[in-house]
């Protein structure tokens, strides 16, 4: 009977351990899918945070991308444009040299006689007003124009001024006049 006994509590003893093993498999996998189903979603949110911190990192150089760009092109054309101003003065400047030389050449005064005839039809002038140093065609103006001349600014550069009579109305024909009247009209902004 003891047999019967230790046989019969050998039997439940295994039938509880076998229980006992598939409840304990049954609860390492259920665990085990429950992990692994906590990991793929941690690992999924995860990746979802580090995609949207690595779009929010690439926007971030976008921006400063841009406004580098944004401030390297105003630096070009802010250098740009005081380079060609400079240019447009440097030129301006050999003009008015060109122009002085022009003055000290013998056609000079042929230029300067058809200049003031050419000038003279638009109004009745009798006043002519030189350069200092054109004065020295005083005596061929007066003769060929019968204009008066009279000595005028010293920054003349060269060509002359008409007066009337009441020295009221002024043609302005001066070197100085007309580089001041091309560089006015001159697109320093294109």
């Amino acid at each position: 009977m003891n047999e019967k006994i230790e046989r019969k509590l050998q039997y439940f003893e295994d039938a509880l351990r076998h229980d006992i093993e598939t409840k304990k498999k049954q609860a390492i996998s259920q665990l085990t899918a429950e992990l692994q189903k906590s990991s793929e979603e941690t690992i999924s949110q995860e990746a979802v945070c580090n995609n949207l911190k690595i779009q929010t990192a690439k926007e971030e150089l976008t921006r400063n991308t841009n406004r580098q760009v944004s401030q390297a092109k105003v630096q070009a054309i802010s250098q740009y444009v005081q380079t060609r101003k400079q240019q447009i003065d440097k030129l301006f400047v050999e003009v008015e040299a060109a122009l002085a030389s022009f003055t000290q050449v013998a056609e000079y005064e042929e230029y300067l006689l058809a200049c003031i005839q050419k000038a003279r039809q638009s109004s009745d002038f009798f006043i002519i007003k030189l350069s200092p140093y054109d004065m020295r065609f005083s005596d061929t103006i007066k003769t060929a124009t019968g204009l008066i001349p009279e000595e005028g600014s010293h920054d003349y550069i060269g060509g002359f001024a008409l007066l009337n009579e009441n020295r009221g109305i002024l043609s302005d024909h001066t070197f100085k006049a007309k580089i001041a009247f091309a560089k006015r009209d001159f697109a320093y902004d294109k």
